[in-house]
């Protein structure tokens, strides 16, 4: 690549009530988001496969003021971003990110769902995206374009949320699994999970790997003096297709990195 090629990632939001030149405010902010966390979750599983020191998949992605900025067009809101540093892993996020979405919305009856490695962590984290198009009846377009060349382009519209809902059933359950990792996001999610008795956090483990943990309430006081720590939790873990896999946590304990 050309030292002076601009990498430019476009974001388009159309039909639904982009067509009515309006959108809430918070829909578009999240959604930006989630994509933000994609490119950084997946650009740091590449980073660490091409040997990078400390990977963290922040390419330094920042939005375009100007006329290619953020802003109603014709029926559309369209924005564009572009990557400040370590191009070339950046893309290669980027392009996963648009070849899963492409898949999806390309997939026919029946067809096998093929991804890369890479695009299962897109996979799990779509359905928020996914969420928030439904109610808006949206389509996501995004293209990557370097210089005056588009390398990669796809829209998650109806068709691709059919397939996302499709893979959401969990795929299989192992019992007594045992995690290490960091406990961060602790949160009560009793409401939207119809069901009381229990709240949530998140579990990261040294890998990168992050799972949904399910506490009982009679764990609080203990699980909030674990908060951000290094521990150890045993229980029976569920795997999906499109979401973290969950555990349901029977025991936790510090667990100190070794010297």
């Amino acid at each position: 690549m050309a030292r002076n090629t601009r990498v430019i990632f476009s974001i388009i939001f159309k039909k639904g009530l982009a067509e009515k030149n309006r959108l809430p405010l918070d829909h578009v902010i999240t959604t930006l988001q989630q994509i933000q966390n994609m490119i950084r979750e997946v650009g740091r599983q590449i980073q660490r496969d091409a040997g990078v020191e400390a990977p963290d998949g922040d390419f330094g992605i920042e939005l375009l003021a100007g006329g290619t900025g953020l802003a109603f067009q014709k029926g559309s809101l369209r924005t564009a971003a572009m990557p400040t540093r370590d191009v070339a892993n950046a893309i290669h996020a980027i392009n996963t990110l648009i070849k899963t979405t492409d898949v999806l919305q390309k997939k026919q009856e029946k067809q096998p769902l093929i991804v890369t490695e890479y695009g299962e962590e897109i996979l799990r984290r779509l359905p928020k995206v996914s969420e928030i198009q439904e109610q808006d009846k949206t389509e996501l377009h995004m293209t990557l374009s370097q210089g005056n060349q588009v390398v990669g382009s796809s829209k998650l519209g109806q068709k691709g949320r059919k397939t996302l809902k499709s893979l959401e059933a969990a795929e299989f359950t192992v019992e007594a699994v045992t995690l290490y990792g960091k406990l961060r996001e602790l949160r009560d999610m009793s409401r939207s999970e119809e069901q009381s008795g229990y709240f949530w956090g998140e579990l990261l483990e040294d890998n990168g790997r992050y799972w949904r943990v399910r506490f009982k309430d009679d764990d609080q006081k203990k699980v909030l003096s674990l908060f951000r720590k290094q521990v150890r939790i045993e229980g029976d873990a569920t795997y999906f297709k499109t979401r973290a896999p969950r555990v349901h946590a029977e025991e936790i304990a510090e667990e100190p990195m070794p010297d």
